[in-house]
């Protein structure tokens, strides 16, 4: 399998919009939705998003098939923070997160010359977990949920 990662894409909302409305795909994000995403509610969310300076959002791309998306936000200061999520489920466990992590990991450092990246991830989600300290990350704080955090050295 072929992983790579791109800049989200308007078109993408056609496929996203329908991940972010199944609440298997979201168990573990921090992002609880009330009501239904609607495609015209992922356009705006997508268009108003890539446009943002302090923001790298991306495609996760597999053999061609987008996949996931996969983010730094917020960055400032030479800092910034990690999201992943995969939406197609045919693709969980196979590896792909840890792929594209590796790729976002080494662009932030290397051209958008982040100093560190962290994330929060709810203490349950030990796959995840898992997957963050195999890719490098350590635990900073243990709240309600988990901060780790990856320093460029």
């Amino acid at each position: 399998m072929k992983v790579s990662i791109r800049p989200l894409k308007i078109e993408d909302a056609y496929t996203s919009y329908k991940w972010r409305n199944d609440p298997e795909v979201f168990k573990y994000t921090g992002t609880v939705y009330s009501e239904e995403i609607t495609l015209e509610a992922e356009l705006n969310w997508i268009n108003n998003v890539i446009t943002k300076k302090n923001d790298y959002r991306c495609a996760i791309i597999v053999d061609n098939n987008y996949v996931g998306n996969i983010y730094i936000t917020d960055m400032n200061d030479g800092e910034g923070e990690y999201h992943i999520f995969i939406g197609n489920k045919d693709y969980w466990g196979k590896g792909i997160a840890y792929q594209a992590s590796k790729l976002i990991i080494q662009h932030g450092f290397e051209h958008l010359k982040l100093k560190s990246i962290f994330l929060n991830v709810k203490k349950e989600n030990f796959v995840a977990i898992k997957l963050y300290k195999n890719l490098g990350f350590t635990i900073e704080s243990e709240n309600n949920s988990i901060k780790m955090i990856i320093k460029n050295e």
